[in-house]
């Protein structure tokens, strides 16, 4: 089984991590480490609310009722696009955004304390622009702080819009985001004036999305020096099989490339080139493909993949060892980083295919190797 851990930064620095404990305290979020493993195994390869309590009372209990506002006309795109393509294409840094009407189509992460407050991280749709996505980050202190995202919400997002800077030190823990268009509160925005939290309405619920069938040819990452269809960007995408693996080990999805002794791999390359993460599905039992094609088998996906369509970096640990833990045993912790990239280029970020799941994204037949 492969580990992908959650390095201990620098960066934060003492002084970040007792005002980090403070808070908690004040809010009273049951002490939780909000700074820990992004992707807990108890809720990988889920899609809708992964949190530890995954019931059908998030967002359902948190005092929102949902609004009847009759049938929603859908505004006239400008120049093409609706407000989610405008803001991937031109936003700027700390604009405030009102999202409304927008659907969850996936969920990347939940954690819910003990007193019914979520840090979430997921991405949202307006329906009258299907083609158009983005990624949410709310944090356990942003309203509505009892919301545990669902697939088909119907939402009303208020924030500000941002692309995570280049050591992805505003989006803390996840450094494979750097880059990545994102609406949020105003934490590490580092903007004069812009301030606030991101609030969060819940208006409704209804049925997913259908995902965008993409054409032949979609997505070819070329090994990473390229960054391929940034126009559905945030949005689910189903690619038409048969696809397979033809790259257990691609050099852009290596976790530690600065160390040839790691071989933990973030994904892996499917035919046409195409680089898929598989973050939400590698620890869940009998999901682990890749490992199935490193190990000589051959991976294919006969009705395709699906997934959602976003961006991927690496911000590489350039100075770093091993540390040992309260248990005895031993950690690897980063000392610095270099801004992100994507290993194996000089390419900042590219676009990778996210899974959810394996039992409607990521459906895949092994057939095992020979043995002689």
């Amino acid at each position: 089984m492969e580990t992908q851990d959650m390095e201990l930064r620098k960066t934060l620095g003492a002084a970040a991590l007792i005002t980090a404990a403070t808070m908690a305290s004040v809010a009273g979020c049951s002490g939780r480490d909000d700074d820990g493993d992004p992707d807990p195994t108890s809720d990988a390869g889920c899609i809708g609310n992964c949190g530890a309590d995954s019931g059908t009372d998030a967002g359902t209990d948190a005092g929102l009722p949902p609004e009847d506002a009759g049938p929603r006309v859908c505004p006239e795109p400008v120049e093409g696009k609706g407000p989610i393509g405008r803001l991937r294409e031109s936003g700027t840094r700390g604009e405030a955004v009102t999202l409304d009407e927008v659907i969850v189509t996936a969920v990347s992460q939940t954690t819910r304390g003990n007193q019914g407050d979520y840090t979430a991280r997921f991405w949202v749709v307006d329906s009258c622009f299907p083609t158009e996505g983005i990624f949410v980050d709310k944090f356990y202190t942003d309203e509505t702080k009892a919301y545990g995202p669902v697939v088909g919400d119907v939402l009303r997002v208020q924030g500000l819009f941002r692309t995570f800077n280049a050591q992805a030190t505003d989006n803390a823990p996840n450094m494979r985001e750097a880059y990545r268009p994102v609406i949020k509160s105003a934490f590490r925005l580092d903007v004069t004036g812009a301030t606030g939290n991101l609030v969060i309405t819940k208006k409704g619920s209804g049925e997913p999305l259908p995902d965008n069938t993409v054409p032949e040819g979609f997505g070819d990452a070329e090994g990473g020096v390229a960054v391929p269809n940034p126009e559905l960007g945030g949005t689910r995408v189903h690619i038409p099989g048969p696809l397979t693996i033809t790259n257990a080990t691609p050099a852009a999805m290596k976790q530690r490339p600065n160390e040839p002794e790691n071989d933990t791999y973030l994904g892996f390359e499917v035919t046409g080139g195409i680089l898929v993460a598989n973050y939400k599905t590698y620890n869940v039992e009998g999901c682990d493909v890749r490992a199935a094609a490193e190990d000589g088998g051959t991976v294919t996906f006969e009705n395709g993949l699906r997934g959602v369509w976003d961006t991927y970096s690496n911000v590489v640990c350039t100075d770093g060892g091993t540390t040992t833990t309260s248990d005895g045993g031993t950690a690897f912790q980063c000392n610095q980083y270099a801004d992100g990239v994507v290993p194996g280029t000089t390419n900042p970020y590219t676009y990778v295919l996210i899974p959810t799941d394996c039992t409607t994204d990521m459906v895949g037949t092994v057939t095992p190797a020979e043995v002689p």
